[in-house]
């Protein structure tokens, strides 16, 4: 389930903002420090997804350089299917649906499966 964003928060909010302001009570107008605190939340919301974003962008070049180290190298891993550790040499660094993948001896291997690194013999 996906949650609201602070973009679609915000249009929301200054839809009804509008429509407050347009039918307010003259004798008892809205709250200036309220609408500031609200505005203050959003910006502090939006600041926040943006990190998160700026933030999982390092994670993948992180593990894309990982795995571009292990090309070349010998490398044990956990066979998906059979749970069986499994040996080869890292050939390829590649990225199916925002996971970095490994191909060892003609075999997908995500990061997560690989035991152990060594050099290649």
């Amino acid at each position: 389930m996906q949650g609201i964003s602070s973009q679609t928060a915000s249009v929301d909010y200054f839809q009804l903002l509008t429509v407050q302001l347009q039918h307010q009570d003259p004798v008892d107008p809205v709250d200036q420090e309220s609408l500031i605190n609200d505005l203050t939340q959003f910006s502090i919301l939006e600041g926040i997804e943006n990190l998160n974003a700026s933030f999982g962008q390092f994670l993948q070049l992180q593990e894309l350089t990982q795995g571009v180290n292990l090309i070349g190298k010998s490398v044990d891993y956990r066979d998906a299917a059979s749970g069986e550790i499994r040996s080869g040499t890292a050939t390829e660094v590649f990225n199916i649906d925002n996971s970095i993948q490994v191909l060892v001896d003609g075999q997908t291997v995500s990061l997560d499966q690989i035991a152990r690194v060594a050099e290649a013999a």
